[in-house]
């Protein structure tokens, strides 16, 4: 059987609201502009007092950083003490680290209980990126039908790539009764919001009348989108 072919892990970028989170203004404004120099030195102080929010975005500019600032020995550190006190996007990008064996040795166990760690927090990145080890058996057993059950509450989260996963699921039957209808209102939605492959797989829906009237100009119209 032919595999999903949209998977790609999910990073999270989850920014504290400033409202909850005003002595994080100064580092979050330092990450906006790309300072990640001043990022770090803001976001230090308030990690080393135990402040999770601090310490997973500390995380986020040691890993994300241009080589020069770039220290993933340290990022690791740090989310490993945000995800300590449950942090969800700590939890998610330790995952994202263990999967990819950036870092640290790769572990995909170790990835596949972090991910679910954090979706047990509905953590949108995590929901998806739980619902690919399921997909791909990669440090637990392959299910179809989990990939496809936590790819659904990842989709109604609005994350793209769970939307064009889930799609394309409809479309080939994997993990769940084929229904053409729904493949194409799922990468619909998913195109919408910018996700080029879908884009391109629902200008092929389009063009062929899968589950919807052939329609050669949006087909167009959306083969188009996705090479802009």
């Amino acid at each position: 059987m032919r595999r999903a072919a949209f998977a790609l892990l999910a990073f999270s970028w989850a920014i504290p609201s400033l409202s909850q989170a005003p002595h994080l203004l100064p580092a979050l404004g330092a990450l906006r502009l790309g300072d990640y120099v001043q990022a770090i030195d803001a976001l230090q102080p308030l990690a080393t007092k135990g402040d999770a929010d601090a310490q997973y975005l500390l995380g986020l500019a040691l890993e994300s950083a241009p080589p020069q600032q770039q220290d993933l020995e340290a990022a690791h550190g740090w989310y490993q003490r945000a995800a300590a006190a449950g942090h969800a996007g700590a939890l998610n990008n330790l995952g994202v680290m263990y999967y990819d064996g950036r870092g640290v040795p790769r572990d995909l166990a170790e990835a596949h209980r972090l991910y679910r760690a954090a979706a047990g927090q509905r953590h949108p990145e995590a929901l998806y990126n739980l619902a690919l080890t399921y997909g791909m058996g990669a440090g637990v057993q392959r299910n179809d039908a989990e990939m496809v059950r936590w790819l659904t509450l990842a989709a109604n989260a609005g994350v793209p790539g769970a939307q064009a996963q889930l799609g394309l699921s409809y479309q080939r039957g994997l993990g769940v009764q084929r229904n053409l209808a729904l493949a194409h209102d799922w990468l619909l939605k998913a195109a919408e919001r910018g996700h080029k492959a879908a884009m391109r797989e629902l200008a092929t829906i389009y063009e062929m009348g899968l589950g919807v009237t052939s329609d050669d100009a949006k087909a167009a119209r959306w083969r188009e989108r996705s090479a802009q």
